[in-house]
C-alpha cells in the first residue's frame, strides 16, 4: 500500500500576505507549514500554508476574522505519486 499523506492549505497572493498570516496563526497555536503551491492550484505568489484538516474550521474562522487576501482554500490528499486537490469552499 502506498503512502498517503493528507493536509489543508491556505493559497495566497503575495508571498507577504502568506508570512503575514502564518504569524497570525502562530500566534493563536496553530501550527502551520510554509510551502511551495502544488502545481495543481498554479496561482498567485507560489507559497501555501499547510496544516492539518483538523484545524481547518479555526484557519477559516481566523481568515474571516483578518481578512487577509487569499486564492483559495484546499484539502490535499496525496498518495503515492498521485495528488488529488478539492476545493475548500470559504
Amino acid at each position: 500500500m502506498p503512502f498517503q499523506e493528507v493536509f489543508d492549505i491556505l493559497s495566497f497572493r503575495s508571498r507577504q500576505h502568506a508570512f503575514h498570516f502564518s504569524q497570525i496563526l502562530r500566534n493563536h497555536g496553530i501550527a502551520t507549514q510554509v510551502m511551495s503551491t502544488p502545481k495543481e492550484v498554479a496561482l498567485g505568489c507560489g507559497l501555501s500554508l499547510r496544516f492539518s484538516p483538523y484545524v481547518t474550521g479555526r484557519v477559516l474562522q481566523l481568515y474571516r476574522n483578518y481578512n487577509c487576501p487569499i486564492i483559495g482554500c484546499y484539502h490535499v490528499v496525496r498518495t503515492g505519486s498521485e495528488t488529488k486537490i478539492t476545493r475548500i469552499p470559504v
